[in-house]
C-alpha cells in the first residue's frame, strides 16, 4: 500500500542544491510510484514573494508534490524550537500512516520531536557536519570563536546529537550518511545506531549520455566563445572560506603556463568576489569566464563544456567527511576531477 512522505528541509527551497539535490530525488520517487503523494514541508527564514513564487512553479511542475512554507523561529536555543516542534505536529497528526523524512539536523531534530504514531518510518539524511561549519566559519585567525558563538556551537552540537541517536519509540529509524566517513563520525561522536544507517538511493546525479554531453558542450562553448580543443576547467560553487577559491585560481594559472590555450569556466553566485580573485591574480580577461547560474540544467550544460573540474578544499573534518554537490555534477559529466585529498571519497580513490 503507498502511503505519502512527508519530507522536511530547513535550509529553504530557495537553497542553490534545493533543485538537484532535494527537489529531483523526489520527483524520481513519485516517478517509481514509491508514495501516493509527497508534502515537501520547510521552514523559511523568510517568506518572500521570491520562494512563494517558487513554491507555486514547483507545485505546478511536478503533480503530486505539495509544498508546505512555514515562517521558521530563529534558532538560539533548543527549547525556542518548541514552536516550530508544535507547528509540524499539527501538521502531522491528523494524516493517514506516512514515512517521514527530513534534511539534516535540524530538520531532524524537528521530525523527532513531532512524529506521530501514524508515522510508519523516520529517516534523517545527514548530508555534512553543522557544528563543524558554524565552528570552522566563526574561528578567528588563531582558531578561536568567542563566549556567545561557543554557547551557539553547544547547541548545534546537541541537535546533532539528538537528531542522530536512537530514537525512543519503536518507529524503524533510519540514517542516510552520504559517505562512509560521515557515518563513522556519527557513531563514534553521537553514537548513532550501527543498524539505523542506509544507503542514500535518489540523491545522486543521473549520469549524462555522451550524445547528449557533446550538445551540451558544442552548443555552450560556441556561446563562451572557447574553440572545441581548449582545455576547459571548471570552478562551480559559491566562495565560501573552506572552498579555496584563491588557491583554485593559482592552480588554474599553472595549468595556463602549461598550455596557454585553457580556459577557466567559473559557475559562482559570487561572481564579483571571483572577479577581483582573477584581476588579483593577473589573469587576462580572455583566459577565463565568469558566470551566474540559478538553474539546475543550464548548470549541468555549463559543466558539459569543462574537461577537469576544480574541487579543492580546506583541511578539515567537516570536508573530510562530506560528499559535495559538485562532485556529484562532475562526475555526472564525466569531468576529471582535480582535488587535494581534503576529501575521504575522493582521497581514498587513490
Amino acid at each position: 500500500m503507498m502511503m505519502p512522505l512527508i519530507y522536511l528541509v530547513y535550509d529553504s527551497i530557495d537553497h542553490s542544491v534545493f533543485e538537484g539535490q532535494v527537489l529531483n530525488p523526489l520527483i524520481k520517487q513519485l516517478a517509481l510510484g514509491l508514495h501516493s503523494h509527497i508534502i515537501l514541508v520547510s521552514f523559511e527564514q523568510h517568506l518572500t514573494e521570491k520562494i512563494k513564487a517558487l513554491k507555486e512553479h514547483f507545485q505546478k511542475t511536478h503533480p503530486g508534490l505539495t509544498i508546505t512554507l512555514l515562517k521558521r523561529n530563529r534558532f538560539l536555543h533548543t527549547a525556542l524550537l518548541f514552536k516550530d516542534v508544535r507547528t509540524l505536529r499539527a501538521i502531522l497528526k491528523p494524516l493517514p500512516p506516512y514515512q517521514l523524512m527530513a534534511r539534516g539536523p535540524l530538520a531532524g531534530y524537528l521530525a523527532k520531536k513531532a512524529v506521530t504514531k501514524q508515522c510508519t518510518s523516520l529517516t534523517i539524511q545527514a548530508r555534512g557536519l553543522l557544528a563543524e561549519e558554524y565552528s570552522y566559519a566563526h574561528e578567528n585567525a588563531k582558531g578561536r570563536i568567542s563566549l556567545l558563538q561557543r554557547i551557539r556551537l553547544h547547541q548545534l552540537y546537541a541537535v546533532e546529537r539528538q537528531a542522530y541517536s536512537k530514537p525512543k519509540t519503536k518507529i524503524p529509524f533510519y540514517i542516510e550518511a552520504v559517505s562512509p566517513a560521515l557515518r563513522q563520525y556519527l557513531e563514534l561522536t553521537y553514537t548513532a545506531p550501527t543498524a539505523a544507517f542506509t544507503e542514500p538511493l535518489f540523491d545522486t546525479q543521473d549520469q549524462i549520455s555522451q550524445q547528449l554531453k557533446q550538445q551540451y558542450r558544442t552548443a555552450r562553448r560556441i556561446e563562451l566563445g572557447i574553440t572545441p580543443d581548449a582545455p576547459v576547467y571548471l570552478y562551480s560553487g559559491s566562495l565560501k572560506p573552506w572552498q579555496c577559491a584563491q588557491e583554485t585560481v593559482a592552480l588554474f594559472k599553472t595549468h595556463l603556463e602549461r598550455d596557454p590555450k585553457s580556459i577557466f569556466l567559473v559557475l559562482t553566485p559570487d561572481v564579483t568576489q571571483m572577479q577581483k580573485l582573477l584581476q588579483k591574480a593577473t589573469l587576462s580577461p580572455h583566459t577565463y569566464r565568469a558566470l551566474s547560474i540559478a538553474d539546475h540544467q543550464t548548470v549541468m550544460e555549463y559543466t558539459c563544456a569543462a574537461d577537469y573540474g576544480f574541487l579543492l578544499r580546506k583541511e578539515h573534518l567537516m570536508n573530510w567527511v562530506s560528499r559535495p554537490t559538485k562532485l556529484l555534477e562532475y562526475q555526472a559529466a564525466g569531468l576529471t576531477v582535480l582535488h587535494n585529498n581534503t576529501i575521504a571519497l575522493l582521497a581514498e580513490q587513490h
